[in-house]
Protein backbone atom coordinates (compact mmCIF):
# COMPACT_ATOMS: atom_id res chain seq x y z
CA UNK A 1 0.00 0.00 0.00
CA UNK A 2 1.39 3.43 -0.94
CA UNK A 3 0.21 7.04 -0.57
CA UNK A 4 0.93 9.75 -3.13
CA UNK A 5 -0.43 12.82 -4.91
CA UNK A 6 -3.23 12.52 -7.46
CA UNK A 7 -1.52 14.87 -9.93
CA UNK A 8 -1.22 12.14 -12.59
CA UNK A 9 -4.67 10.60 -12.14
CA UNK A 10 -7.10 10.52 -15.09
CA UNK A 11 -10.76 11.50 -14.95
CA UNK A 12 -11.72 7.95 -15.94
CA UNK A 13 -9.78 6.46 -13.01
CA UNK A 14 -11.14 9.03 -10.58
CA UNK A 15 -14.77 8.53 -11.60
CA UNK A 16 -14.43 4.77 -11.19
CA UNK A 17 -12.92 4.87 -7.69
CA UNK A 18 -15.31 7.65 -6.60
CA UNK A 19 -18.42 5.72 -7.60
CA UNK A 20 -17.14 2.47 -6.09
CA UNK A 21 -16.26 4.19 -2.82
CA UNK A 22 -19.70 5.81 -2.49
CA UNK A 23 -21.75 2.87 -3.79
CA UNK A 24 -22.88 1.92 -0.27
CA UNK A 25 -22.90 5.42 1.23
CA UNK A 26 -25.75 6.72 3.41
CA UNK A 27 -26.84 8.76 0.40
CA UNK A 28 -25.67 6.84 -2.69
CA UNK A 29 -24.84 8.94 -5.71
CA UNK A 30 -23.16 8.47 -9.04
CA UNK A 31 -20.83 10.82 -10.90
CA UNK A 32 -20.17 10.96 -14.63
CA UNK A 33 -16.98 12.23 -16.22
CA UNK A 34 -18.83 15.46 -17.02
CA UNK A 35 -20.16 16.01 -13.48
CA UNK A 36 -16.79 15.18 -11.92
CA UNK A 37 -15.02 17.59 -14.29
CA UNK A 38 -17.46 20.31 -13.19
CA UNK A 39 -16.77 19.47 -9.54
CA UNK A 40 -13.01 19.58 -10.00
CA UNK A 41 -13.16 22.96 -11.70
CA UNK A 42 -15.88 24.69 -9.71
CA UNK A 43 -14.68 23.57 -6.27
CA UNK A 44 -11.12 24.63 -7.12
CA UNK A 45 -9.72 21.14 -6.57
CA UNK A 46 -5.96 20.90 -6.95
CA UNK A 47 -5.05 17.31 -7.82
CA UNK A 48 -1.41 17.94 -6.92
CA UNK A 49 -2.56 18.69 -3.36
CA UNK A 50 -5.08 15.84 -3.40
CA UNK A 51 -4.09 12.41 -2.13
CA UNK A 52 -4.51 8.83 -3.29
CA UNK A 53 -4.00 5.44 -1.65
CA UNK A 54 -2.74 2.72 -3.98
CA UNK A 55 -2.73 -1.06 -3.75
CA UNK A 56 0.01 -1.74 -6.25
CA UNK A 57 -1.01 0.42 -9.22
CA UNK A 58 -4.72 0.40 -8.37
CA UNK A 59 -6.23 3.50 -6.76
CA UNK A 60 -8.25 2.31 -3.76
CA UNK A 61 -8.74 5.51 -1.76
CA UNK A 62 -8.70 9.25 -2.40
CA UNK A 63 -8.95 12.65 -0.78
CA UNK A 64 -9.85 15.56 -3.09
CA UNK A 65 -8.58 18.96 -1.97
CA UNK A 66 -10.02 22.33 -2.95
CA UNK A 67 -7.77 25.34 -2.38
CA UNK A 68 -8.56 29.01 -1.83
CA UNK A 69 -5.97 31.63 -0.90
CA UNK A 70 -6.76 34.98 0.69
CA UNK A 71 -3.59 36.95 1.30
CA UNK A 72 -1.41 34.98 3.69
CA UNK A 73 -4.25 32.67 4.68
CA UNK A 74 -5.04 29.45 2.82
CA UNK A 75 -8.18 27.35 3.07
CA UNK A 76 -8.21 23.66 2.14
CA UNK A 77 -11.57 22.05 1.44
CA UNK A 78 -12.07 18.30 1.62
CA UNK A 79 -14.19 17.97 -1.52
CA UNK A 80 -14.55 14.22 -1.14
CA UNK A 81 -12.84 11.38 0.70
CA UNK A 82 -13.54 7.77 -0.12
CA UNK A 83 -12.17 4.26 0.18
CA UNK A 84 -13.30 1.25 -1.82
CA UNK A 85 -15.42 -1.18 0.26
CA UNK A 86 -12.80 -3.86 -0.39
CA UNK A 87 -10.07 -1.81 1.31
CA UNK A 88 -11.78 -0.40 4.40
CA UNK A 89 -10.44 -1.02 7.88
CA UNK A 90 -6.84 -0.39 6.81
CA UNK A 91 -6.62 3.18 8.21
CA UNK A 92 -6.21 4.58 4.71
CA UNK A 93 -7.89 7.90 5.57
CA UNK A 94 -5.49 8.40 8.49
CA UNK A 95 -2.55 7.51 6.26
CA UNK A 96 -3.68 10.01 3.62
CA UNK A 97 -3.91 12.71 6.29
CA UNK A 98 -0.44 11.80 7.54
CA UNK A 99 0.82 12.35 4.01
CA UNK A 100 -1.13 15.56 3.31
CA UNK A 101 -0.89 17.57 6.54
CA UNK A 102 2.84 18.41 6.32
CA UNK A 103 2.29 19.60 2.74
CA UNK A 104 -0.78 21.66 3.59
CA UNK A 105 0.96 23.30 6.54
CA UNK A 106 3.45 24.88 4.15
CA UNK A 107 0.65 26.56 2.18
CA UNK A 108 0.40 29.80 4.15
CA UNK A 109 0.96 31.57 7.45
CA UNK A 110 -2.59 30.64 8.48
CA UNK A 111 -4.14 27.36 7.36
CA UNK A 112 -7.75 26.23 7.83
CA UNK A 113 -9.26 22.90 6.81
CA UNK A 114 -12.97 22.45 6.19
CA UNK A 115 -15.28 19.63 5.12
CA UNK A 116 -18.88 18.43 5.22
CA UNK A 117 -20.11 15.10 6.53
CA UNK A 118 -23.67 13.76 6.70
CA UNK A 119 -25.19 13.94 10.17
CA UNK A 120 -25.57 10.39 11.42
CA UNK A 121 -22.47 9.10 9.67
CA UNK A 122 -20.93 8.53 13.08
CA UNK A 123 -17.97 6.50 11.86
CA UNK A 124 -16.80 9.27 9.54
CA UNK A 125 -17.49 11.97 12.14
CA UNK A 126 -15.37 10.16 14.73
CA UNK A 127 -12.58 9.72 12.18
CA UNK A 128 -12.56 13.45 11.45
CA UNK A 129 -12.74 14.33 15.14
CA UNK A 130 -9.69 12.11 15.64
CA UNK A 131 -7.95 14.33 13.10
CA UNK A 132 -8.84 17.41 15.16
CA UNK A 133 -11.91 18.65 13.28
CA UNK A 134 -14.79 20.26 15.18
CA UNK A 135 -18.38 20.90 14.06
CA UNK A 136 -18.74 24.57 13.13
CA UNK A 137 -22.35 24.59 11.90
CA UNK A 138 -25.10 22.41 10.44
CA UNK A 139 -26.03 22.67 6.77
CA UNK A 140 -29.48 21.72 5.45
CA UNK A 141 -30.16 20.26 2.00
CA UNK A 142 -33.45 20.66 0.13
CA UNK A 143 -34.91 19.22 -3.06
CA UNK A 144 -38.18 18.97 -4.93
CA UNK A 145 -40.61 20.80 -7.15
CA UNK A 146 -41.74 24.14 -5.68
CA UNK A 147 -45.43 24.89 -5.47
CA UNK A 148 -46.43 27.04 -8.42
CA UNK A 149 -47.45 30.58 -7.57
CA UNK A 150 -49.68 32.74 -9.75
CA UNK A 151 -48.75 36.26 -8.81
CA UNK A 152 -48.18 39.41 -10.79
CA UNK A 153 -46.79 42.69 -9.50
CA UNK A 154 -46.01 45.20 -12.22
CA UNK A 155 -43.53 46.88 -9.90
CA UNK A 156 -41.35 43.75 -9.85
CA UNK A 157 -39.21 42.86 -12.85
CA UNK A 158 -37.17 39.64 -13.08
CA UNK A 159 -34.30 39.82 -15.55
CA UNK A 160 -31.43 37.63 -16.68
CA UNK A 161 -27.95 39.08 -16.18
CA UNK A 162 -24.44 37.81 -16.91
CA UNK A 163 -23.16 38.77 -13.47
CA UNK A 164 -24.22 40.49 -10.26
CA UNK A 165 -22.58 43.24 -8.24
CA UNK A 166 -21.44 41.35 -5.16
CA UNK A 167 -21.05 44.55 -3.15
CA UNK A 168 -24.79 45.09 -3.61
CA UNK A 169 -26.26 41.61 -3.25
CA UNK A 170 -24.15 40.48 -0.30
CA UNK A 171 -25.95 43.12 1.76
CA UNK A 172 -29.05 40.90 1.37
CA UNK A 173 -27.37 37.95 3.10
CA UNK A 174 -28.38 36.58 6.50
CA UNK A 175 -25.89 33.69 6.31
CA UNK A 176 -22.53 32.90 4.76
CA UNK A 177 -22.60 30.35 1.92
CA UNK A 178 -20.71 27.09 2.20
CA UNK A 179 -17.67 26.35 0.04
CA UNK A 180 -19.71 24.82 -2.80
CA UNK A 181 -21.98 27.89 -2.95
CA UNK A 182 -19.34 30.57 -2.36
CA UNK A 183 -18.61 33.57 -4.56
CA UNK A 184 -15.20 32.08 -5.39
CA UNK A 185 -16.84 28.90 -6.70
CA UNK A 186 -19.44 30.82 -8.73
CA UNK A 187 -16.70 32.93 -10.31
CA UNK A 188 -14.66 29.81 -11.03
CA UNK A 189 -17.62 28.06 -12.68
CA UNK A 190 -18.96 31.15 -14.48
CA UNK A 191 -19.54 29.31 -17.77
CA UNK A 192 -22.10 27.06 -16.04
CA UNK A 193 -23.67 29.57 -13.64
CA UNK A 194 -26.60 31.83 -14.49
CA UNK A 195 -28.05 34.79 -12.58
CA UNK A 196 -31.41 36.51 -12.32
CA UNK A 197 -32.04 39.86 -10.66
CA UNK A 198 -35.28 41.13 -9.14
CA UNK A 199 -35.91 44.86 -9.46
CA UNK A 200 -38.62 46.74 -7.60
CA UNK A 201 -39.38 50.08 -9.27
CA UNK A 202 -35.90 49.94 -10.79
CA UNK A 203 -34.06 49.10 -7.55
CA UNK A 204 -32.20 45.79 -7.23
CA UNK A 205 -33.91 43.94 -4.37
CA UNK A 206 -33.09 40.27 -4.91
CA UNK A 207 -31.16 37.73 -6.97
CA UNK A 208 -30.69 34.05 -7.61
CA UNK A 209 -27.63 32.12 -8.83
CA UNK A 210 -28.20 28.67 -10.32
CA UNK A 211 -26.62 26.02 -12.54
CA UNK A 212 -27.57 26.49 -16.18
CA UNK A 213 -29.11 23.03 -16.57
CA UNK A 214 -29.04 20.84 -13.44
CA UNK A 215 -31.60 22.63 -11.25
CA UNK A 216 -29.08 23.36 -8.50
CA UNK A 217 -29.55 26.73 -6.80
CA UNK A 218 -26.30 28.11 -5.39
CA UNK A 219 -27.60 31.32 -3.81
CA UNK A 220 -30.86 33.22 -3.39
CA UNK A 221 -31.43 36.34 -1.31
CA UNK A 222 -33.82 39.27 -1.05
CA UNK A 223 -33.21 42.67 0.51
CA UNK A 224 -34.45 42.78 4.10
CA UNK A 225 -36.58 45.82 3.27
CA UNK A 226 -38.43 43.96 0.49
CA UNK A 227 -39.12 40.57 2.00
CA UNK A 228 -42.62 39.05 2.21
CA UNK A 229 -43.51 40.54 -1.19
CA UNK A 230 -43.13 37.20 -3.01
CA UNK A 231 -39.93 38.34 -4.70
CA UNK A 232 -38.14 35.13 -3.75
CA UNK A 233 -41.06 33.09 -5.10
CA UNK A 234 -40.92 34.94 -8.42
CA UNK A 235 -37.19 34.31 -8.73
CA UNK A 236 -37.67 30.60 -8.02
CA UNK A 237 -40.63 30.42 -10.43
CA UNK A 238 -38.58 31.95 -13.21
CA UNK A 239 -35.81 29.36 -12.77
CA UNK A 240 -38.27 26.45 -12.57
CA UNK A 241 -40.13 27.58 -15.68
CA UNK A 242 -36.86 27.88 -17.56
CA UNK A 243 -35.28 24.56 -16.52
CA UNK A 244 -38.46 22.48 -16.13
CA UNK A 245 -36.93 20.16 -13.55
CA UNK A 246 -36.84 19.77 -9.75
CA UNK A 247 -34.62 22.08 -7.73
CA UNK A 248 -31.71 21.21 -5.47
CA UNK A 249 -30.61 23.65 -2.77
CA UNK A 250 -27.75 22.28 -0.69
CA UNK A 251 -25.76 23.32 2.37
CA UNK A 252 -27.99 26.07 3.75
CA UNK A 253 -26.82 27.29 7.16
CA UNK A 254 -29.39 26.07 9.70
CA UNK A 255 -29.18 29.44 11.47
CA UNK A 256 -30.66 31.20 8.45
CA UNK A 257 -34.21 31.12 9.78
CA UNK A 258 -35.91 33.15 7.05
CA UNK A 259 -34.16 31.27 4.25
CA UNK A 260 -35.01 27.89 5.77
CA UNK A 261 -38.64 28.94 6.33
CA UNK A 262 -38.86 30.16 2.74
CA UNK A 263 -37.58 26.89 1.27
CA UNK A 264 -40.04 24.92 3.41
CA UNK A 265 -42.96 27.18 2.46
CA UNK A 266 -42.41 26.83 -1.27
CA UNK A 267 -42.70 23.06 -0.90
CA UNK A 268 -39.13 21.80 -0.99
CA UNK A 269 -38.22 18.76 1.10
CA UNK A 270 -35.40 19.02 3.62
CA UNK A 271 -33.85 15.61 2.95
CA UNK A 272 -30.53 15.63 4.76
CA UNK A 273 -28.41 17.56 7.27
CA UNK A 274 -24.66 17.86 7.07
CA UNK A 275 -22.13 18.94 9.66
CA UNK A 276 -19.60 21.48 8.46
CA UNK A 277 -16.37 20.69 10.30
CA UNK A 278 -13.25 22.84 10.49
CA UNK A 279 -9.73 22.61 11.81
CA UNK A 280 -7.01 25.23 12.16
CA UNK A 281 -3.57 23.72 11.67
CA UNK A 282 -1.55 26.92 11.72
Amino acid sequence: MSISSLKHITIVELVEVFNDSFSDYILPFHLTEESLSFKLNSEMIDLELSVGAYDGERLVGFMLTGVRREGEEVYYYNAGTGVRPSHRGLRLVALMYDYALPIWEKGGKKVTLTLEVIKGNDKAIKAYQAQGYEVSRDLLCFKGEPREVHYIDNNIVIKDVEEVCWNTVTTFWDIQPSWQNSIAVLNQAKEDVRYKLAEYNGEIVGYIAYHKSSGKVFQIAVSKAYRHKRIGRLLINDVVNMLEKPLLVTNVDHRGGEVVDFLNKIGLEMYITQHEMTKRIK
